[in-house]
């Protein structure tokens, strides 16, 4: 028995290999990531800059491995704590680390997860609930082995500590699980406070892929097993969650069999899913761009849960491709997913300029903002070195901001010992009150590390909202200060002088720009 126990271990982690061997080569089938082999590049050469005040590292390792794959969220009781995971490399292999700030992002402390029975880790989600628990799932399985499962990390203090892993999956029969991400209901709905993890199941018995989703209805100290299927067809990969106003599960993710992002719903707190939509077809499945950067038309998502009057719309950025480089665009759906509107390009650089706009990721804050951020190469004649930039809309996706460069140093994704195969495949945006917080890798130092900014879009003595800087806020303050109206919206718009008090002498300075040639209020 122990022989034919051996022979059987055997066999499965032969299958692993060659199906490792055949997707890796084959870009219009799934491939699961976690078990791209790495290369190294002894030869990349790269002189260093160093951080500056609006840019921020967040890992702090005195090795030169890698750390890559973000994603980050704010506590919505306390904005001053923001929470960040990513994979990492510092011990020469896959592992995720974890960083938290309580001063807004301006400063960080990390450390790595540990506890899972395997000792690799790799794509690393993060949600947060309402009352400001902050949950991280970690891919976690052994090297050359059939040994692999999802687990989940709780903390109740803002990051600095985590329980014990929880089990969502572990080493169901000759698969792997892959590209794991999780979702929280933060709404008032029956569901409210329910965890959400979606995957890629490979199943080496049938040679497919599906979609599954497995949820917590206890804060996370147990999730319900079996997961539920998803997909209604095989060959798909990279499911991204979010939660709708009435506790909806929805989960897009990316089909090879069009190839194009299809979505489907859960209206029984992900009981079940109904039937797959097609969300926009796509002109390619996953590609490597100059450097050597694996690509994908995944379906960056988010939900408007902000009871404004876009409550309720679905919005979608994705990477694709045309004729001379890859763009970003994006797309919404305001019935909940049934029919979606006609993309649009929202990277602003001229079309079919040979530049690349990769790796997006998607936002919607508490007003009902949508915040888009991805890699862009338009400062690049050559499409190599890559910045992060930003835009927002406000008006539900219809019209978009210029786009603003977020990083102050161009990255060289071929910097470093590890070739930019190894870039990851996402990175992450949160924002809250008009200050948003996006994460990715930059390698100004000479190899990927994990950075951070806080990019302000408040628009300082719009007090009223309105967009506009006028009369009317000056009367606004005027109520807000002596006669007990409504305080700014949000309340920093009000801080005209920038003394981080909303004051008399907010007043007088709004009062001077306006009709004294005063100087703009800008923090």
């Amino acid at each position: 028995m122990k022989k034919l126990a051996f022979w059987g271990l055997g066999l499965v982690f032969t299958v692993m290999i060659l199906f490792r061997m055949i997707y890796s080569k084959e870009h219009n089938k799934p491939f699961p990531l976690a078990l791209l082999n790495i290369e190294m590049d002894t030869l990349a050469s790269y002189v260093p800059f160093f951080p500056d005040s609006l840019n921020v590292k967040i890992n702090h390792d005195a090795t030169t491995q890698v750390q890559n794959e973000e994603q980050v969220c704010v506590n919505p009781k306390n904005t001053n704590e923001l929470v960040a995971v990513w994979r990492d490399f510092r011990f020469g292999y896959r592992r995720v680390g974890y960083g938290y700030s309580t001063d807004g992002g301006l400063t960080w402390t990390d450390q790595l997860f540990t506890g899972t029975p395997y000792p690799w880790h790799s794509d690393p989600g993060l949600t947060v609930d309402s009352l400001g628990n902050f949950y991280a799932v970690t891919l976690s399985y052994l090297n050359g082995a059939p040994y692999n499962g999802l687990f989940v990390y709780k903390s109740t203090n803002g990051g600095m500590s985590w329980g014990a892993p929880v089990t969502v999956v572990d080493s169901f029969n000759n698969a792997f699980e892959d590209k794991e991400l999780i979702a929280c209901d933060r709404t008032h709905s029956l569901y409210s406070g329910n965890l959400y993890v979606t995957w890629t199941r490979f199943d080496y018995n049938t040679n497919t892929t599906h979609i599954k989703c497995s949820r917590s209805t206890n804060g996370g100290s147990s999730f319900i097993r079996p997961p539920v299927n998803v997909s209604d067809l095989e060959g798909v990969q990279w499911p991204v969650p979010a939660v709708g106003p009435n506790g909806e599960v929805y989960i897009a993710w990316f089909d090879y069999n069009g190839p194009r992002i299809r979505i489907d719903k859960s209206t029984n707190g992900g009981v079940s899913f109904g039937t797959d939509i097609g969300v926009q077809n796509t002109n390619g499945y996953t590609d490597d761009l100059n450097g050597g950067i694996l690509v994908f038309p995944f379906p960056a998502m988010d939900v408007d849960i902000s009871g404004g009057p876009y409550n309720g719309y679905i919005y979608i950025a994705f990477m694709d491709y045309g004729a001379t480089d890859t763009d970003i665009w994006f797309t919404r759906s305001t019935n909940g997913g049934n029919t979606w509107n006609t993309r649009v390009r929202i990277n602003d650089d001229p079309p079919g300029n040979g530049r690349d706009q990769f790796h997006p990721w998607t936002f919607v804050d508490e007003r009902g903002v949508i915040y888009v951020v991805f890699y862009d190469r338009r400062n690049d004649p050559g499409n190599l070195l890559m910045d992060v930039y930003l835009t927002q809309s406000t008006d539900g996706g219809v019209t978009w901001s210029a786009n603003k460069r977020v990083t102050t140093v161009s990255s060289d994704p071929t910097a470093g010992l590890i070739k930019a195969g190894l870039l990851g495949e996402y990175i992450g945006l949160t924002a809250i009150g008009g200050n948003v917080h996006p994460v990715w890798t930059d390698t100004r130092l000479g190899n990927q590390d994990v950075f951070t900014a806080r990019v302000s879009f408040i628009r300082y003595g719009d007090v009223n909202g309105d967009g506009f800087i006028t009369i009317s806020d000056v009367i606004y303050l005027i109520n807000y200060l002596w006669r007990g109206g409504p305080s700014p919206n949000p309340y920093e718009t009000g801080d005209t002088n920038c003394d981080g008090e909303v004051t008399v002498s907010d007043l007088v300075y709004l009062i001077n720009y306006l009709f004294f040639g005063g100087p703009i209020p800008n923090c």
